[in-house]
């Protein structure tokens, strides 16, 4: 861990799920001293960099250090708390990870918004990227040994990554898609099924499931 004990953070997003799941996860799971605030929107737009969220404030020693967007928070996060590997080929399978899951976020908003003759097409793009994320998660999972996570027997940002992908997909999303969360679920095997609660039950993860929606009541027997 890199930080020091006198660093405290703050996190800035909306009162959802949304891209800041990850951010959340990260500084749960290491015991950071941080506070999440809901700035308002747009009344407080121009005051964030690039005009987005989420910002990720730290402050140490007097300093105060900004930072935008979310995978880049999630990386930084990740690399100062050490659930990222040092070496950096292991670092990078990690990421490309991350980046993957994030172009099927804006698959999804592409065929959400589409139109005419494109509908279908960003439709059939979406659930061909999907599937193939599923397949690699599973490609992945199977040359795991401890089958609880991705890379290794530890907690990494490989497991907080893929978790908050699926949240997003099965908790959140239905906001936009009511029939998402279930096209999702359909697509899941049992085995990453069992990682997506294995991580749930994650002691250093325990404060923030406290406190949010889970997965573990979504899936049923029939899931798995």
């Amino acid at each position: 861990m890199l930080s020091g004990s006198d660093t405290v953070y703050v996190l800035r997003y909306f009162d959802v799920i949304g891209r800041a799941e990850g951010c959340r996860l990260l500084l749960t799971a290491a015991n950071a001293s941080w506070t999440e605030e809901h700035p308002e929107w747009p009344a407080e737009k121009a005051n964030q960099p690039f005009e987005r969220l989420p910002v990720l404030v730290e402050r140490s020693n007097g300093n105060e250090w900004i930072l935008c967007e979310s995978l880049t928070i999630e990386r930084y996060l990740a690399r100062v708390f050490g659930f990222m590997p040092t070496d950096l080929k292991q670092a990078a399978l990690q990421e490309q990870m991350a980046d993957q899951q994030a172009d099927l976020l804006s698959a999804f908003f592409g065929q959400l918004t589409a139109t005419g003759d494109m509908k279908s097409k960003q439709i059939d793009e979406f659930n061909t990227l999907f599937d193939r994320m599923v397949k690699e998660h599973g490609r992945i999972l199977s040359r795991s040994s401890s089958k609880q996570h991705l890379f290794g027997d530890q907690l990494s940002y490989a497991d907080i990554s893929l978790y908050a992908f699926y949240k997003l997909f099965i908790v959140y999303l239905k906001c936009y898609q009511s029939d998402i969360a279930e096209i999702v679920k359909s697509k899941l095997t049992p085995e990453i099924i069992n990682l997506i609660l294995s991580i749930e039950k994650e002691p250093q993860l325990a404060p923030h499931f406290s406190k949010c929606d889970t997965m573990a009541a979504i899936f049923t027997a029939k899931d798995f």
